[in-house]
């Protein structure tokens, strides 16, 4: 039903059975019949979902309450960092975007957002704020009294760096935080459609792949460097060969205790993966352990208490120590998470299949096992080679033959048939 409350005031009131009561006013008795004939249509196919809410929910009051109820839940402390840190700029900088509300988005409007941020550089606070840099062209380092200048005086700093456009990765990563934002409470806020699925805003095409493969000489080195006298932390070398042994996260490993370890049945159990889709119900997932990696943990010491960590230590700690291994181990290039890709290659490598290597590095994409497999081309080239093309030549001219020698014989018994009949 349509009322017509005064000029360009047209009210749409719908009553079924079944559904909540419907009242909407527009300007114009067109977009009023036009909204009456879809909600009517929606009803009858059973489609029909109340925007009340939608209308009512900010983009803004959205994240915040995502930030609240999904962010700050995550198992991982860098994962809540980092989402946090990129949502919190969103509503800092986008405050025109963050003020429509839910049901007014539109595809478009992301799109803009997408545009403008590609043409952006990356900047460390604002101008003239901490961390920007600061001429100091009347600087003066620290004297003795002989006018003499201080060994340890600061010097000058250096002239800034010029500013970097933001990456297409990053735009892609806060496009993808603001889709899954989105999705949070789709149905119960009546957004039918999220605006920001990757069918309606493309994502900035990434190439940030890189090859993360060591030759084993220098495994060994960054290894010996762990171990090594200059090293005071004596956890670094049992974790970063358990790493190259299981294909683990750093988190992971650090939340590993000793209770999640058995013995007998040779395994781990990985509670509160860093990829669990649902905060509320972390995935926690079981590996394989070798021989390897059962005899550095025999080795490693162990409290009166099973619920202590394996490894006890920070990841600021980890991080550091590792860092400063690898730079005298001269691979600098080398990162902690690279002993994953060098796990997941060489298990592929090894025979092993996809499925055994996604359940034992702990994948639920095959599209992240075909990103994690660095293949070595020496490898690709030793396969090739027990496939000789001229092998399989040899075998289709013989398999050819016997065909032919099979028809030969069919077709003599056939005419023996006509002539006997």
């Amino acid at each position: 039903m349509i009322r017509n409350r005064g000029p360009h005031q047209f009210q749409v009131v719908i009553i079924r059975i079944g559904f909540p009561k419907v009242r909407q006013t527009f300007s114009t008795e067109r977009e009023a019949k036009a909204f009456e004939a879809k909600t009517v249509a929606d009803m009858d196919a059973g489609t029909h979902v109340s925007r009340k809410l939608a209308k009512k929910t900010t983009l803004a009051d959205h994240i915040s309450a995502y930030i609240e109820n999904v962010t700050e839940l995550r198992p991982g402390k860098s994962s809540v960092a980092s989402e946090k840190s990129r949502l919190q700029r969103f509503l800092n900088e986008e405050k025109a975007l963050c003020a429509h509300s839910l049901a007014n988005l539109t595809s478009a409007m992301f799109e803009d957002y997408r545009n403008r941020r590609l043409k952006q550089f990356a900047t460390r606070g604002k101008e003239g704020g901490r961390g920007r840099y600061k001429p100091q062209a009347d600087f003066q380092p620290k004297r003795r009294k002989d006018g003499e200048k201080r060994k340890n005086a600061a010097e000058a700093k250096a002239p800034p760096k010029p500013l970097r456009p933001i990456a297409p990765g990053t735009v892609k990563k806060e496009l993808d935080t603001l889709m899954r934002v989105l999705d949070y409470r789709k149905f119960e806020t009546g957004l039918a459609i999220n605006p920001l699925d990757p069918d309606r805003v493309k994502r900035p095409v990434v190439k940030d792949e890189r090859w993360s493969r060591l030759a084993p000489e220098l495994v060994r080195k960054v290894i010996e460097e762990c171990y090594s006298d200059k090293t005071r932390n004596r956890f670094l070398g049992p974790i970063v060969e358990f790493a190259l042994e299981t294909g683990q996260r750093r988190g992971s490993l650090l939340n590993l205790k000793w209770s999640d370890i058995d013995f007998t049945e040779r395994s781990a159990h990985i509670r509160e993966a860093k990829t669990s889709r649902s905060p509320e119900n972390p995935r926690s997932y079981k590996i394989g352990l070798t021989k390897a990696a059962l005899k550095i943990l025999d080795a490693l010491p162990r409290g009166p208490s099973n619920d202590g960590p394996v490894f006890p230590m920070s990841s600021d700690a980890l991080k550091g120590a590792f860092e400063r291994a690898r730079k005298r181990a001269e691979v600098e290039f080398f990162r902690f998470h690279d002993t994953r890709h060098e796990r997941a290659a060489s298990l592929i490598e090894a025979g092993m299949s996809d499925t055994a290597v996604m359940t034992q590095i702990g994948f639920q994409d095959p599209k992240t096992l075909k990103r994690y497999a660095n293949l070595r081309p020496s490898w690709l080239a030793d396969e090739l080679d027990k496939i000789s093309v001229l092998s399989v030549l040899e075998n289709q001219k013989e398999l050819r033959a016997r065909l032919e020698r099979e028809i030969a014989r069919a077709t003599a018994e056939l005419e023996a048939l006509k002539q006997a009949e």
